[in-house]
């Protein structure tokens, strides 16, 4: 077996990270096993993954279009307030993003999946609501509003959505969560062109947010009606000490905990240019028009980097993809610095939005891969995205600050390449491990 093969094609062996003699304490961790049977289709299954594209259309596809609101805020809206600080509102989105995934996956784990995605839906609507009466230059409002509620609302979608395609896809599983997460770009393609043309048009900013608001109430309505669990509720750990045996599990494992690592290095920095290239195009002096639609291409040509890479990656191994991706998006960072004029743009656009859209795809088959129990994957996906999001957290108001007033933008492009880089590094070192457990498990069998 290829070391690097996802988990979709391995349920049936030890995954690389598990010991060849388990401990008592493991086995209480893993009381619910593999289902024996996963559909890999059916009419419920296309169904969750339609309605998973729309909740991740909804939330990590709304998020990536921030970089309107950054522009709108540091010229107009939030003039006032520095870069830096304007910046910490998407940051606190992407924090929450995924933080809130940790009790979100974990609640899904445990059959309340349907109680966390209607509550995010609700939640989703009315702090869009709530944006669109924040008064000007009033920052504490719109960092409550569009920060941390708007945060919270698309965690509560974004992991369950990709956790419940686990219960009706194994061997497939990798390429539906492409399919699914592709929502993330097709929503960071059509939302910037709405809200561009909203924000700028004759209704305005509040009455634009409040189109927006609605636009995403239909979809996420429909979402969850499409949306259908299917594996029976983990049992409940009633006792303090079997929870502490639950969580530690996952920091025991060595793998998991590198590939964590990874996620946060990476989350560091690789939303550099989705929250800056609009605003760096329109003060290069290009046209509106193409400094509008910058981010949109960025996020489009995301949607192929986000199925692509998922088509292949059961023949060449989850680790084998990341890793080039990883790589390829540190490289184009730091080739920010020749982007000069309106071919620059097209390009960074085109070719840093094909590699992120890819890395960020893996991430949910890479914790799929290494989780050994499918009823965990709620839970695991969820607390390394929540931490991978504490980097993007960190990352961009970092940027903010290393850009300054001055747009001294060469800064920023060092320290997120940097990040981006290294978090090859860390996934590189992660493989290797992997390999080698991989090959003694082999061996001692």
């Amino acid at each position: 077996m290829d070391p690097s093969t996802p988990a979709s094609q391995s349920s049936e062996n030890h995954p690389p990270f598990d010991d060849v003699e388990k401990s008592t304490e493991k086995q209480e961790t893993s009381v619910v096993a593999d289902p024996p049977e996963v559909p890999d289709g059916g009419s419920a299954a296309w169904m969750t993954l339609v309605g998973a594209f729309l909740a991740v259309f909804c939330s990590s596809g709304y998020v990536n279009a921030y970089g309107v609101y950054e522009d709108f805020f540091v010229r107009e809206y939030l003039s006032e307030s520095s870069s830096f600080q304007i910046t910490w509102i998407g940051s606190v989105q992407v924090l929450f993003l995924g933080c809130s995934g940790i009790p979100g996956g974990y609640a899904m784990d445990h059959g309340y999946f349907r109680w966390v995605t209607i509550s995010g839906s609700l939640l989703l609507t009315f702090c869009l609501v709530m944006t669109s009466f924040c008064q000007e230059q009033q920052f504490w409002q719109m960092f409550l509003a569009n920060g941390v509620g708007l945060g919270i609302a698309v965690g509560m979608l974004y992991v369950p959505a990709l956790g419940v395609l686990s219960h009706h896809f194994k061997k497939r599983r990798s390429l539906m969560m492409g399919l699914a997460q592709a929502g993330s770009s097709v929503g960071g393609l059509v939302h910037p062109i709405m809200l561009n043309n909203l924000f700028h048009g004759r209704l305005g900013f509040a009455w634009g947010v409040r189109v927006s608001a609605l636009f995403n109430l239909v979809l996420l309505i429909i979402a969850n009606l499409l949306m259908t669990t299917r594996l029976p509720a983990r049992p409940k750990d009633t006792t303090f000490k079997k929870q502490l045996v639950y969580w530690k599990s996952f920091f025991t494992d060595k793998v998991y905990v590198l590939a964590t690592l990874s996620v946060f290095i990476l989350y560091s920095g690789v939303y550099f240019p989705a929250f800056f290239l609009q605003l760096d195009a329109v003060e290069s002096g290009l046209s509106e028009s193409l400094a509008f639609y910058s981010l949109t291409l960025l996020n489009g040509v995301g949607v192929l980097g986000r199925i692509m890479p998922t088509i292949i990656v059961d023949r060449v191994g989850v680790f084998n993809m990341m890793i080039p991706c990883a790589f390829a998006c540190g490289v184009m960072i730091f080739s920010w610095v020749a982007m000069k004029d309106a071919a620059g743009v097209i390009s960074m656009a085109v070719f840093y939005g094909f590699f992120a859209g890819a890395v960020v795809s893996l991430v949910a088959p890479m914790i799929a891969y290494l989780t050994p129990n499918v009823s965990d994957i709620g839970a695991r996906l969820g607390v390394s995205i929540g931490i991978g999001a504490v980097g993007a957290l960190i990352g961009p108001p970092v940027c903010g600050a290393l850009l300054t007033s001055q747009l001294l933008w060469v800064r920023p492009v060092i320290f997120s390449g940097i990040c981006v880089v290294a978090s090859a590094g860390t996934l590189t070192i992660a493989k290797l491990l992997s390999d080698r457990q991989t090959r003694r498990i082999t061996a001692a069998s």
